[in-house]
């Protein structure tokens, strides 16, 4: 049996793994945004589609401000440091939702 056609199958097993998860992704997020408002699960799902909102826009910010000398590197050193805050917010907070709160 010929190697590259062994690395070629396992390329595609891959692919069609990753073509799966997407799709479980979506009908995941189809059935999280039908909860209630007031579901944990669905707040969790909304502060992280604004965390990954966040660091896209950072990413498309960051391309027309890489040729002006010192703002790129403000920026360089700056957005890192509050997406990984933000972030770890998200962390926080996920993790206090998940545990269960102590009735009076």
């Amino acid at each position: 049996m010929n190697i590259l056609a062994v690395v070629t199958q396992i390329v595609g097993d891959l692919l069609i793994f990753v073509g799966a998860m997407a799709a479980l992704l979506v009908v995941l997020i189809v059935v999280v945004s039908r909860l209630p408002a007031g579901n944990p699960l669905k707040r969790v799902l909304v502060a992280l589609c604004f965390r990954v909102a966040a660091t896209l826009g950072a990413g498309v910010i960051a391309i027309p401000l890489e040729p002006i000398p010192g703002i790129d590197v403000a920026y360089d050193v700056v957005a890192p440091v509050l997406l990984v805050i933000y972030w770890l917010t998200f962390f926080v907070t996920a993790f206090r939702t998940g545990r269960p709160s102590p009735r009076a």
